[in-house]
């Protein structure tokens, strides 16, 4: 079967697709796969994929029947192992990812779950930063479901729990060490997981902050101390690939460690043995990754296949690691590390005799590789993440040397000295050196991050033309591997990548979402045919003063959460209006980082906001970045629409940003007419009936979350709403909304949608015709 693997992985890997998640698209793709494979009418072909689909399928049912919870939610005492690899401690917050291995009085039990739990001084956070092994831990707290995507486009962080079988998050109230954990103190020596975690603990205290994080990133892939603006720099221009281990880190090890054995006179049979050993403890060290995995065994399957004199191609060796990989765990099918290290690999496999070696400059078949593999990971980047970087295919021609040759090597060399020449001038050398090298590449990273449209936003492309995209870039490869009708092809690739590209941006249909962002107010708007984007509000949260040991560095935020994942998926890459209702935290809070996600056009607010002081702050920071300022009143915005055509009816003068000051706004949008009210009171309602006393209202954005001091029964009356959309936070503290609102709503029969129970609002429209709502609420405007 020499050469045609392919044909059994492909086969086993389509296969575990249409089994964990059974949607029409992954089983028509299965279907044409097989109808396809039984056109080759290869005997040995169709024997051998149907014997491994045969085995996938049983590891993939095994796999998808045992993935579910044992557990209960009335459960609350745990007996929890902690794995320190998988500890996360930032400011007063400690989360882990542990194995539940008693339940309450049950005792045999081997679940995983994710346990957050709130440090209340700052000794506890000295004790959890020292945890260094495996441990036991007695935990008593409260079962909760991972919540599903409660806003489009979203990040699901059910389902990427549930593909690392983890069904539960333990809100811990208390949690104590298990007293028979010294019991295993001496086999923990020799536990992996417990000497991976020693590793990264010496490299810290050896080596600058810098260093360590180059160190343990690059040798032991552990990113989590690489400062969050540098790794998104890498990410932007193209080259986070650089700080994940890869098949390029694992041969370059193999290779130097080869070189070593063999220039200290160690023949290549007791070589092969070494690296036979090396490698699955290298690969155990560093976490097993989707890509460490790949590169280990593809070498451990080349270096075999040469040890016994029957060479085996690097693609049987790819194939054979796929099929390995899926029966091991076939849920990694779903993650980006996994399909770009697998497809990535696989092109550059295909390609390497043939594209890639056209040209008798090195660097010019470098720039081919660069731009065919960025060619490919468009689909994956746009699929996942709604954007790509088009910058990268240079940005790999100067980064990728820099680190083969001289960062990782020079990396190594610290991690050795580290333990040898600890406190030589030598290794003081050596640290100098790296961080003044370090320190320049992040230097370079971050300038080259600023190049204007380095990175393309697509949004979410619809399925069909993500489908005719892929098979026409498929088409282009193929075109220019045979070097056939390579001119028509490519124009071809052209006018379907533009349109791919700027769909969404001009997409037909208009939108209008209420954004579930909390106990706060954010509304979008896009109109058809890009013709505007506005935000009516950011949403925020209250921040309360914390010592400086409590601060999270990480913490996530209303806008890298909702704002900023939410417009991106839309095509959008900036805001024409952001309309500010008044002063309140949870409904401007997320300008600033708002502003440095998105380009913002306008800020548009009442007059008066400037005199709370955040939004004043907030304001003049914009400003000086080039973000124009409209204050407005009723008075003053008589003859002006904003927005998609809406008028401004509130406040008629200046205020203080208080509530009763709130921006409120009233068009037509699509068949309907709107009217956002902010958190105005009952005596602003009162004055905007009396000044607008005909005002006809489809569907009113409900003032302050719901609150009883809004939406009084005289204004609801006159306005006689069909729909009301009330924005507030799940569980919230202020019990909103109130019941006597839900009341006076249901009175009038007006149909009430909550962003605490639903989630996110979506209206969809193309210029005056009525599309509809998201999902069951295909009646809620009639």
């Amino acid at each position: 079967m020499k050469g045609y693997v392919l044909f059994p992985a492909i086969s086993s890997l389509l296969c575990a697709t249409a089994i964990l998640n059974p949607n029409w698209l992954s089983i028509f793709i299965f279907l044409i796969w097989l109808i396809r494979l039984l056109f080759t009418r290869r005997k040995k072909w169709l024997i051998y994929s149907f014997l491994f689909m045969s085995i996938t399928v049983f590891f993939v049912g095994v796999e998808k029947y045992n993935n579910q919870t044992s557990l209960s939610m009335d459960t609350k005492d745990f007996l929890i192992e902690m794995d320190p690899n998988q500890l996360k401690i930032d400011g007063d917050q400690v989360q882990f990812y542990g194995t539940v291995n008693q339940a309450g009085e049950t005792i045999k039990h081997s679940e995983k779950i994710v346990v957050f739990f709130r440090l209340s001084t700052k000794e506890e956070k000295e004790y959890w930063e020292k945890q260094q092994k495996i441990t036991e831990f007695v935990v008593t707290g409260s079962l909760t479901k991972p919540e599903k995507n409660r806003n489009l486009n979203q990040f699901d962080y059910q389902r990427y729990l549930s593909h690392n079988k983890i069904h539960w998050i333990l809100d811990a109230t208390s949690i104590k060490a298990h007293s028979g954990t010294e019991n295993k103190a001496f086999w923990d020596l020799f536990n992996l997981k417990n000497i991976r975690q020693n590793i990264l603990v010496h490299v810290e205290r050896k080596t600058t902050v810098t260093v360590s994080s180059y160190i343990k990133t690059l040798l032991f892939a552990d990113t989590s101390s690489i400062d969050d603006q540098v790794m998104n720099g890498y990410k932007e221009i193209g080259i986070i690939h650089l700080l994940s281990i890869s098949g390029l880190h694992i041969q370059f090890l193999i290779a130097g460690l080869t070189y070593i054995l063999w220039r200290s006179g160690m023949t290549r049979e007791h070589t092969y043995i070494l690296l036979f050993i090396f490698l699955p403890i290298y690969g155990s060290l560093t976490g097993w990754g989707t890509s460490i995995f790949r590169a280990v065994v593809m070498s451990l399957i080349s270096q075999t296949g040469l040890r016994i004199r029957k060479p085996i191609s690097g693609l049987d060796a790819w194939s054979w690691t796929l099929i390995v990989g899926l029966w091991i765990d076939p849920y990694q099918v779903f993650s980006i590390g996994f399909q770009l290290s697998y497809l990535l690999s696989l092109a550059l496999i295909l390609f390497s005799t043939s594209l890639f070696n056209q040209s008798k400059y090195s660097i010019i078949n470098n720039l081919y590789i660069s731009f065919v593999l960025t060619l490919i990971s468009i689909p994956v980047l746009s699929f996942h993440f709604f954007e790509f970087s088009w910058i990268g295919m240079f940005a790999n021609l100067l980064f990728v040397p820099l680190f083969t040759w001289f960062i990782m090597p020079l990396m190594i060399l610290l991690f050795f000295s580290s333990y040898i020449f600890s406190g030589t001038l030598f290794f003081h050398f050596l640290i100098d050196l790296a961080e003044c090298s370090l320190g320049m590449i992040e230097w370079l990273v971050l300038k080259i991050r600023l190049f204007p449209y380095g990175t393309i936003v697509t949004g979410k492309v619809p399925l069909m033309l993500f489908i005719v995209t892929t098979m026409v870039l498929i088409t282009f490869l193929i075109a220019l591997e045979q070097q056939k009708k390579r001119k028509r092809v490519l124009m071809l690739l052209i006018t379907v990548f533009i349109v791919f590209i700027q769909y969404q941006k001009y997409s037909p249909f208009g939108e209008v979402l209420i954004l579930d962002v909390g106990q706060g107010d954010a509304t979008l708007i896009k109109e058809p045919f890009g013709r505007g984007v506005y935000l009516i509000d950011t949403g925020g949260a209250l921040a309360f003063e914390k010592e400086e040991w409590q601060i999270r560095k990480n913490q996530t935020t209303v806008s890298s959460r909702v704002l900023i994942p939410v417009i991106k998926s839309l095509g959008v890459t900036q805001l024409d209006q952001v309309l500010i209702t008044h002063g309140d935290e949870d409904h401007m809070g997320e300008l600033i980082e708002l502003a440095q996600g998105i380009e913002i056009k306008e800020l548009v607010f009442p007059i008066g906001t400037t005199k709370k002081q955040s939004f004043f702050d907030a304001a003049e920071a914009l400003e000086k970045s080039g973000v124009a300022l409209r204050a407005v009143s009723a008075k003053r915005a008589r003859e002006q629409l904003f927005g998609p055509s809406l008028a401004v009816l509130w406040p008629l003068d200046n205020g203080e940003g208080e509530n009763n000051d709130s921006l409120v706004l009233y068009g037509k949008i699509g068949q309907f007419n709107w009217l956002f009210t902010g958190d105005i009171e009952e005596t602003g309602e009162a004055e905007v009936t009396a000044l607008y006393p005909n005002l006809k209202v489809d569907i009113l954005k409900v003032a302050h979350h719901g609150s009883q001091t809004s939406t009084s029964e005289r204004f609801i009356q006159k306005i006689k709403p069909k729909t009301a959309l009330i924005s507030c936070g799940l569980n919230n503290r202020y019990n909103h909304p109130n019941e006597d609102v839900l009341e006076r709503l249901a009175s009038l029969n007006a149909m009430v949608y909550r962003t605490d129970l639903q989630g996110s609002f979506r209206y969809t429209y193309a210029d005056y015709l009525h599309i509809g709502v998201e999902k069951d609420f295909q009646t809620i405007l009639k």
